[in-house]
């Protein structure tokens, strides 16, 4: 599929896990590679595979810390609305900044950067069913049947972010109906949560730490 983008949202306080979730420390998929912010790890992953554009929305108190990691084909989006908003507000700041992209993947921060084979795998399963009478607009990753990250619309579906008070991603998916399907996927790797600390020591092996 062409034109594709992704969202990152990364604005999460990062009570329960010590810090800023958009700045812990993440290592490089690079041999010998010097750790970076996991929001940027999420850009770098996307933008090595399919992605064109990332855009990465995050709250302005870490936007100076990211903006020394941004590389070419990365965008900050600062934002700073109540807490309350969640995810669905950070929706509603990137969708407008979309251009012409025909599918955006959209991934919370705290999870590690999907594969490649997993994106595509979903990407794939969006554009197959173009054909069908009523296609769908969204596809969720499963692996041993339990849901996860990252998630990918077509652009349409993201209609519903640039109206009045959206709905949470989770609720939005499950109002789309049979027009939002399942892509079952051999990827542990999509259930993973990094909310606590302990999250963090099962997948990294150490505890969390935050970049500057």
């Amino acid at each position: 599929m062409n034109r594709v983008i992704t969202i990152v949202l990364a604005a999460g306080a990062g009570k329960r896990l010590g810090g800023p979730k958009a700045l812990l420390a993440w290592p490089s998929a690079t041999k010998g590679g010097a750790e970076r912010p996991l929001a940027i790890a999420h850009a770098e992953a996307r933008l090595a595979a399919e992605s064109a554009r990332v855009l990465v929305v995050v709250r302005s108190s870490v936007f100076h810390a990211l903006l020394a990691h941004v590389q070419p084909g990365i965008d900050l989006v600062s934002w700073s609305a109540p807490d309350d908003l969640g995810p669905a507000g950070s929706l509603a700041v990137a969708a407008p900044r979309i251009g012409d992209a025909e599918a955006v993947i959209v991934t919370p921060v705290d999870v590690p950067p999907a594969r490649a084979a997993t994106v595509a795998r979903l990407l794939a399963r969006i554009e197959a069913g173009a054909s069908l009478e009523t296609p769908p607009l969204a596809v969720r990753p499963r692996h041993l049947g339990r849901g996860g990250h990252p998630v990918v619309l077509r652009t349409e579906a993201l209609q519903r972010y640039l109206e009045a008070d959206p709905p949470p991603l989770r609720d939005h998916l499950r109002a789309l109906g049979d027009r939002c399907v399942d892509e079952e996927v051999d990827d542990p790797g999509v259930l993973h949560d990094l909310n606590v600390p302990v999250d963090v020591i099962r997948v990294l092996g150490g505890p969390p730490r935050f970049l500057a």
